[in-house]
């Protein structure tokens, strides 16, 4: 299940529930309801920080990974592609959203052969959905069984 925080902490509910259902909606439709195990989960994180001037207009984004009691931060995965050498993002199509669909994708198949494949379609389908600023949480399941269901649709187009 896909978890897209409300758009602000004041909020009577801590999850915008409508936004949530629509992506996790929109992965259970390309996965074609596969059910599948996973002992990881990505949890994406987003604050507002103060500039020199005083300005309140940068934020940055981070995504853990938690996986059999254990959480660590995403592993970027630099050695394999360089789109964006400061870090991860999502929200929108561009290098921060191509390197964390790469890692995301590299934490739950760890075969580059596969994943330099996918990624772009994972990204469209998954990294540019999640709305810029939020914080979010994704099952590994999930994102593994839309891997799976993109390769098996990218295979049939072939």
């Amino acid at each position: 299940m896909i978890h897209i925080a409300a758009e602000t902490q004041s909020d009577s509910k801590l999850v915008n529930e409508d936004l949530s259902d629509r992506i996790s909606q929109l992965l259970m439709e390309a996965t074609q309801r596969t059910i599948l195990v996973s002992s990881v989960a990505f949890v994406g994180y987003s604050t507002w920080r103060r500039e020199e001037n005083g300005d309140a207009n940068l934020f940055d984004e981070q995504v853990f990974v938690a996986r059999e009691g254990h959480v660590r931060f995403l592993d970027p995965r630099y050695e394999l592609e360089t789109f964006s050498p400061d870090g991860l993002s999502w929200g929108y199509a561009g290098s921060g959203p191509s390197q964390l669909a790469i890692a995301m994708l590299m934490e739950v198949l760890d075969d580059w052969n596969r994943v330099k494949r996918l990624w772009p379609r994972f990204l469209d389908h998954f990294v540019v959905k999640v709305p810029r600023g939020a914080n979010w949480t994704a099952d590994g399941a999930d994102i593994l069984a839309a891997a799976l269901a993109l390769e098996g649709h990218q295979e049939r187009s072939s």
